[in-house]
């Protein structure tokens, strides 16, 4: 009877033998295990990184959008904050406009809201402070419009007039700038002007607003407000509250990284599919080596271990080494695309007036292209992905090996010899 060591010192040296095939071997799985990790580790480094941007707008906050011809009234507001459960609503106007920096006229959104905490989750202000809840020509900006071309920087006390899309002009007095920032699921920050409410809504010239946020007294109270909103307006009102902004979230991007790995891992099935004949060549090769050791006392079931075990030490090596190649592949690409980043965020305030633009939109989905670039992520490598994706190396490789190892363990010493 031959023991669990002895077993994995004849698959250790069969391979050794041949070293050129089992390094092919290993590279195979390496390839597939490499390759998934590395889309693990983004794919859950954006779903972790866009998730984290909607909860920064709070578990009990409610968004409602006008649908159609239904305007969103101060009537609206006044009805939906007597609702029970409801702690405070915000109502929001937004609207366009542009200043004119040496020559270039660079396009702004122009927001209005009492409280932008409410909007924009937490305000980091890179200098000055908020403007009061009152009307008055005050604007926190955003730090593109603080520095719109290179070498102008507007700074708390300055003066920046602002031209509105009818042709008239406003001039307001900066009071805050935005600290650069991620991306923002309800505006683009970082060209955004933001005005008290009272302000922006004569500045554009609204009787109506573009959206309310409704802050519930407490997560259980969410799912109630959404209901008697939808049941005193009906459709007239896009109901949505974070929590589902999370879930669809969580959804979309699950069912994206599912389709990431399920690609990468056909290169796992393709590493299969060499193991499974580079061990059936090995099988053949080693056809009077087999004979020999059943002549020694080797049963079959100990041929079929010998040979499934130098399959399960390919799957290891390859996985281990598949691993290591994928997280430094990832931290290669995590800081080259963290360059470029740098790169495209400081380039973008010198571009031409597309280049500038923001706010394509307000509201869910609504932030502009522009702010695609000031989206960050971090990659995520969990310890769970790890040893998941070095199991599955090991489990393919010794499913790859069995029909190999079958036909070794199948084979007489008496059939060996002769067919050698």
């Amino acid at each position: 009877m031959v023991n669990t060591l002895d077993i994995f010192w004849l698959a250790y040296k069969g391979l050794v033998s041949r070293k050129a095939i089992s390094i092919l071997a290993i590279v195979s799985v390496m390839i597939g295990v490499a390759s998934v990790t590395v889309l693990v580790a983004f794919t859950q480094g954006v779903s972790q990184s866009i998730l984290s941007v909607v909860e920064s707008l709070g578990s009990n906050t409610i968004l409602v959008l006008p649908r159609g011809s239904a305007g969103l009234t101060q009537a609206t507001v006044a009805t939906i904050a007597s609702l029970p459960g409801v702690e405070a609503v915000y109502p929001v106007v937004s609207g366009f406009g542009e200043i004119n920096v040496e020559g270039q006229s660079l396009g702004v959104s122009i927001i209005g809201i009492d409280n932008l905490s409410a909007l924009l989750g937490q305000v980091l202000l890179q200098s000055g402070s908020v403007y009061p809840p009152v009307t008055s020509p005050e604007a926190v900006i955003g730090s593109e419009v603080a520095n719109p071309v290179p070498g102008v920087f507007f700074s708390p006390g300055d003066i920046i007039t602002v031209q509105i899309s009818r042709g008239n002009s406003i001039a307001l007095e900066i009071v805050g700038v935005l600290s650069p920032s991620g991306a923002n699921p309800l505006s683009n920050s970082q060209t955004s002007i933001f005005l008290p409410l009272g302000e922006a809504m004569a500045i554009l010239n609204r009787t109506s607003y573009s959206e309310i946020i409704v802050e519930a007294q407490s997560v259980n109270d969410v799912n109630n407000v959404v209901n008697l909103i939808g049941e005193i307006y009906g459709n007239q009102f896009s109901v949505t509250s974070v929590q589902q902004l999370i879930n669809t979230v969580s959804t979309i991007t699950s069912g994206f990284s599912f389709l990431l790995i399920s690609v990468a891992s056909i290169s796992l099935f393709v590493g299969a599919v060499g193991i499974m004949a580079i061990m059936l060549s090995r099988v053949y090769q080693r056809i009077r080596e087999i004979g020999i050791m059943k002549t020694v006392g080797l049963t079959t079931r100990d041929i079929l271990l010998v040979f499934l075990a130098e399959s399960g030490i390919i799957g290891l090596i390859g996985g281990i080494v598949g691993i290591l190649v994928g997280l430094v592949g990832t931290s290669f690409i995590d800081l080259l695309s963290a360059i470029t980043s740098q790169s495209a965020s400081s380039s973008s305030v010198s571009t031409n007036t597309g280049g500038f633009r923001g706010g394509g939109g307000f509201g869910i989905g609504g932030a502009s292209a522009s702010s695609a670039s000031f989206f960050t992520f971090k990659p995520i490598i969990s310890i769970e992905a790890i040893l998941i994706a070095l199991a599955v190396a090991v489990a393919v490789s010794l499913i790859a090996g069995i029909y190999p190892a079958w036909k070794a363990a199948k084979l007489t010493a008496i059939d060996a010899i002769r067919r050698d």
